[in-house]
């Protein structure tokens, strides 16, 4: 009867557990220091989170839709921009500390010398570069008045590159080491362009309480120092391979940044 009783708290015990663990729908095949800061996030709450994956949602501009809805997602990430703001509330915290607005050049090879001794924003203005037409710098580029010239595949715009149809094409450095694994390409060994760019977390306007969980969650990470430790195991290898610290930073200016990004907060941002 003892033993029966037992069972008995248990199973309430373990089903009660269960009816308190909340599910956050999170899109499918993300990168894995995004699920994992999420989940350190949500880990500082007294209620135990999981994240389920939700696949099947090809665009951005459809994953902002659908936040918060019946066959939706609950977290959305990406680069902030006035429009995503309004459309969706934004956990103002620099998730990958800016490293999206770093960009190093492909050129040709045979190109490295003329761009060897830049320094200056001016200086990059006698250069044509391509950019993907949806791609958020071709827009910065334009109103740093560079010279852009739209394309729409990335294998299209290697074949443009080596024919000289334009000089060179920016890319972040979040992306450089896959690209240059997968294409025959080269990048330009000296400079580092730097914009400010920001890529926060959204959820839907009403979810006050996931809004709240990430928000404290980042804040507690970044005091402890584990939002630190996590960034650093994915991308302190990325940061030394790619030599930032030692290259020529030239720094543009980015007026769709939304002026209640953080920028005032060091702790938040790579800075080489």
């Amino acid at each position: 009867m003892r033993y029966l009783s037992y069972l008995l708290v248990a199973l309430f015990c373990c089903t009660t557990f269960a009816a308190d663990t909340k599910y956050v729908r999170v899109t499918d095949g993300a990168h894995p220091y995004v699920l994992e800061l999420i989940e350190l996030a949500l880990s500082y709450e007294k209620a135990p989170y999981e994240l389920t994956y939700i696949k099947n949602i090809p665009t951005q501009s459809r994953a902002i839709r659908l936040l918060g809805k019946e066959n939706g997602i609950d977290i959305f990430w990406s680069v902030t921009s006035f429009e995503r703001e309004n459309m969706a509330r934004a956990i103002r915290f620099p998730i990958v500390k800016g490293l999206l607005g770093y960009r190093i050049l492909l050129i040709n090879e045979s190109q490295q010398r003329r761009f060897s001794n830049l320094s200056h924003i001016s200086q990059l203005q006698s250069f044509h570069y391509g950019l993907r037409h949806d791609w958020p710098d071709h827009d910065i580029f334009v109103d740093n008045k560079l010279s852009v010239n739209a394309f729409h595949t990335l294998s299209g715009a290697l074949n443009m590159l080596k024919s000289d149809r334009f000089d060179a094409i920016p890319i972040s450095v979040l992306e450089l080491p896959d690209i240059l694994r997968g294409y025959k390409t080269f990048a330009e060994q000296q400079l580092l362009l730097y914009y400010p760019s920001a890529v926060y977390f959204f959820v839907d306007k009403e979810d006050h309480e996931l809004y709240s969980a990430l928000q404290s969650g980042l804040d507690k990470a970044l005091k402890d120092g584990q939002f630190d430790k996590l960034f650093s195991l994915h991308f302190a290898k990325l940061i030394n391979d790619l030599s930032l610290e030692k290259r020529k930073l030239i720094e543009l200016k980015n007026r769709r940044l939304p002026p209640s990004a953080p920028t005032d907060n060091p702790q938040l941002w790579y800075k080489k």
